[in-house]
């Protein structure tokens, strides 16, 4: 699990506070926005900054750090989000919702390949002045439920699969330190 961890933040009123909130917002469809394609979004408003599921995911993102944006995003058949980072953001925080009878529609990363002896039973051929370690080149895919938030930096490659069937909602927080 390089650049991320997995967490269960918000309990199971702080759930059902942001669903109820999730459903009483209007969303957006959006064909793209920016990196995300073909889901609905919806803003979180400056009302609920301070509801329990916000105050919640704000202590995780530590207290030095403000809110850069949150919103809820649903993911229905034919969506996903390209593999990118959040380099405009120091953390991201991501908390899957819920999923109905989701196909597809995976959280996944890029991991980085991390250099270790080569077996002198196996060969290697590359490119020369080409070795890959420290590239984020390993495509992963995170097993995510219902209720557990992925927790991330800057720096990390990531993005969502084609969901096929069924839908994902998720709620995403951008996480800044104060800048002068």
């Amino acid at each position: 699990m390089g650049g991320y961890t997995k967490e269960r933040l918000l309990s199971q009123e702080e759930m059902q506070e942001a669903m109820e909130l999730y459903h009483s917002l209007s969303n957006v469809e959006y064909w793209q926005y920016y990196n995300l394609f073909k889901v609905e979004r919806c803003e979180i408003p400056a009302s609920a900054q301070n509801s329990g599921f916000m105050k919640t995911l704000h202590k995780r993102a530590r207290t030095e750090n403000q809110i850069g944006s949150g919103y809820f995003l649903k993911y229905p058949p034919g969506s996903f989000t390209k593999v990118h980072t959040d380099n405009t953001s120091d953390m991201t925080l991501v908390t899957l919702l819920e999923s109905k009878d989701l196909v597809g529609g995976w959280s996944v990363v890029n991991a980085r390949y991390e250099q270790s002896g080569r077996p002198s039973h196996m060969e290697a051929v590359r490119e020369k002045g080409k070795d890959f370690y420290g590239d984020a080149i390993i495509p992963d895919v995170i097993d995510i439920n219902d209720g557990e938030t992925l927790c991330y930096g800057p720096d990390l490659q990531h993005g969502v699969s084609r969901v096929y069937e069924g839908h994902r909602i998720v709620l995403v927080t951008w996480w800044s330190n104060s800048r002068s």
